[in-house]
């Protein structure tokens, strides 16, 4: 089950520039959300808030029944190896490890579940996202569609409450981009994570159960 989101508030600036202003709402738990908005807007310090990397200024903000405001910065970051997953517009996966060892790497260094049974997930999710013979190239050897899938799978196998996805197919061509959004949406579907995704792409966007659109650091609808 995914974690419910509310904001009530929020507030982040840097120096003198106000980047989130006076940012309130609410995500269900298990709820696909399509962040969009003009480059600058404050959608990346959003998802960074989301995830308990930085903090806001003033404000609430609540994941599930935890207000990542009162959690000390150690506290936070078990908070987020515990619930939350990154999938990346530009993948990050690690040249010299292949495929499996990178979908693994992650949960592996969390040390919160054991290694048998990472593997086992790993396994069962490169299957499931098409990537059974691709376990043992290394990233160099895929295409991008395929590292693109590598990077979800990575993702998946952290078993997530929350998962962010930046910009998740800004550097596929759209064939491709479409194919690995309709995995996502498939996956969210079937495994109940609360999604949120950044995207400059409205047919992207209205794969989402709702549309939350940003302007200069503020939700507009």
């Amino acid at each position: 089950m995914g974690l419910s989101v509310t904001l009530d508030g929020i507030q982040k600036s840097f120096g003198n520039e106000t980047i989130v202003s006076n940012l309130s709402t609410h995500i269900e738990a298990g709820e696909f959300v399509a962040l969009m908005g003009p480059s600058g807007c404050g959608k990346s310090t959003l998802l960074n808030l989301l995830a308990g990397l930085d903090t806001p200024d003033s404000g609430t903000l609540i994941l599930g029944d935890q207000c990542l405001n009162t959690l000390s910065n150690a506290k936070r970051d078990e908070f987020r190896l515990q619930n939350v997953s990154f999938v990346f517009q530009f993948f990050h996966l690690l040249p010299t490890l292949t495929v499996l060892e990178n979908v693994c790497l992650p949960s592996l260094a969390k040390k919160l579940k054991p290694t048998e049974y990472i593997l086992n997930l790993a396994v069962r999710t490169l299957a499931e996202l098409g990537l059974a013979e691709a376990s043992d190239k290394y990233p160099s050897q895929l295409s991008g569609g395929m590292l693109a899938r590598a990077g979800l799978a990575r993702a998946l196998v952290s078993e997530p409450k929350l998962l962010l996805a930046d910009e998740p197919t800004g550097s596929l061509d759209s064939k491709t981009g479409h194919e690995i959004l309709k995995i996502l949406q498939r996956e969210q579907s079937r495994l109940g994570f609360t999604l949120i995704m950044v995207t400059h792409d409205l047919s992207a966007a209205q794969l989402s159960q709702r549309v939350l659109k940003m302007q200069d650091g503020r939700l507009i609808s």
